[in-house]
């Protein structure tokens, strides 16, 4: 159960110890998430590539001081990949208006490719198929920093894997969840010492009679 220090510090012994890219993925809405891998990317020495769609949030997020995040248009380390699209080119009427204002810091399949071992790649699960053209060198590396799959039967898990073992990928499971561990939660418990528990989220509320015989648990 990491917490996003240890995910970012992790993530950068990833990085540190290899010339190869490094692609991570993560809830396209976690901005802590990405600052992380911004950090990892920027005490590298190496660029972070971002799709627009997250460009476009950290546009508007940036505004926010408070947020500490990085403004897409401005920072040097940050790149914004782009796709082909209708045309088979790089035609700026083939993108959304929205899209197009990032264009100067457009990278392609190409660039990456050729710029593999200065990069940390964003790469959603729906991007997967931009590995054909990007072709990263054997040995590569994937961190998923995403909740591990329900079960043995997750049919998307299955797919990521499959992607990863056809480009010969190295697959690392780094996450931090935000929820409290059994000790963590004992603790806080302990602490506090509260007259009623009302666990949320659980299929055995009766384990928290173990943590403290004092509390009266009430199933919600």
């Amino acid at each position: 159960n990491y917490s996003e220090q240890q995910v970012e510090k992790l993530s950068g012994k990833v990085v540190s110890s290899t010339g190869k890219i490094v692609f991570v993925t993560r809830y396209s809405r976690d901005m802590d998430r990405f600052r992380s891998f911004y950090n990892v990317a920027k005490n590298n020495r190496r660029k972070i590539v971002i799709s627009p769609k997250t460009a476009h949030l950290l546009g508007r997020l940036v505004e926010d001081n408070r947020l500490d995040l990085p403004d897409p248009l401005k920072e040097e380390d940050i790149l914004v990949y782009y796709k082909r699209k209708k045309s088979g080119e790089f035609d700026e009427r083939d993108y959304y208006v929205w899209e197009r204002q990032f264009m100067d810091k457009m990278v392609t399949h190409e660039f990456v490719h050729e710029n593999q071992s200065k990069l940390v790649m964003d790469l959603d699960f729906y991007q997967f198929a931009e590995l054909i053209d990007i072709k990263p060198d054997r040995g590569s590396h994937f961190i998923h920093s995403m909740s591990e799959p329900f079960s043995e039967e997750d049919i998307e898990d299955q797919v990521m894997h499959n992607w990863l073992n056809h480009f010969k990928m190295r697959f690392h499971q780094l996450h931090a969840s935000g929820h409290m561990n059994r000790q963590q939660l004992t603790n806080l418990i302990n602490y506090i010492k509260p007259k009623k528990v009302f666990p949320i989220h659980t299929e055995n509320q009766q384990l928290f009679r173990k943590i403290s015989k004092n509390v009266q648990t009430i199933k919600y």
